[in-house]
């Protein structure tokens, strides 16, 4: 991950904080963006002190953080970001010849890859191009306007491995090898869902956050409530 492209994060995940945060304390503003991210506060106001103050000392940032903070400003991960946010990165003279013949060969592999994509997408242009959520996963529809009904566009990914599920504690929340979450998770109250990927609630657009070990021990039941989950 680029330092710059992080930078750039940091400064965009607080300028959101601030239209929603009626303090704009270094403070305020990370425990508001603590809340609603898996990222704790004093983490984000590191991350303040170098990249807005300019001082301070944070070391590499793990992929965990980055993705969250990504996730925050509604992007799916950080290369999500990066795709969304292209950038001239290299600044070259036109004029070297090198240059010409380079973009040269990326306009004939260019016009390959449309005519192919062209080609191809004959058959698949007959499948719908959306999806809604229907109760507890997504389902591919045609794309239309109604009222009360969350159409988005067509996700592949999203589709195969975004789902709410139940839970109890065989359930494999955390990768046996890296630690990292398998499950995330949104609380409003006493309510509390269960999804396999990270992003968006499919109702309300809020950010699922990452199901930590306290989640598990005080909201994830012992066992199911079917006949199977009980000793005979």
């Amino acid at each position: 991950m680029k330092e710059a492209i992080i930078k750039e994060i940091v400064e965009k995940v607080f300028q959101k904080a601030k239209t929603e945060c009626p303090k704009h304390s270094r403070y305020a503003l990370s425990n508001h963006i603590a809340e609603t991210t898996s990222i704790s506060s004093r983490t984000i106001e590191r991350l303040y002190d170098k990249y807005l103050e300019k001082k301070g000392s944070v070391g590499e940032q793990n992929e965990h953080t980055i993705n969250d903070l990504c996730k925050y400003l509604n992007f799916d991960s950080y290369g999500d970001f990066v795709k969304q946010n292209p950038k001239n990165k290299i600044s070259v003279d036109l004029n070297d010849g090198r240059i010409k013949k380079y973009w040269k060969v990326l306009a004939a592999v260019s016009l390959v890859l449309v005519v192919g994509l062209f080609l191809g997408s004959s058959e698949k242009s007959k499948e719908p191009k959306c999806m809604v959520w229907k109760t507890d996963h997504y389902e591919r529809i045609e794309c239309f306007t109604i009222n009360n009904i969350i159409i988005i566009p067509f996700d592949e990914v999203r589709l195969q491995n975004f789902k709410k599920v139940d839970v109890d504690l065989t359930t494999e929340f955390f990768d046996e090898t890296t630690g990292k979450p398998l499950i995330w998770y949104y609380k409003s109250g006493n309510n509390i869902e269960f999804y396999t990927a990270p992003g968006l609630h499919p109702i309300n657009g809020k950010t699922l956050k990452a199901v930590t070990e306290y989640i598990v021990d005080k909201y994830v039941p012992v066992h199911t409530y079917e006949a199977s989950s009980f000793a005979e």
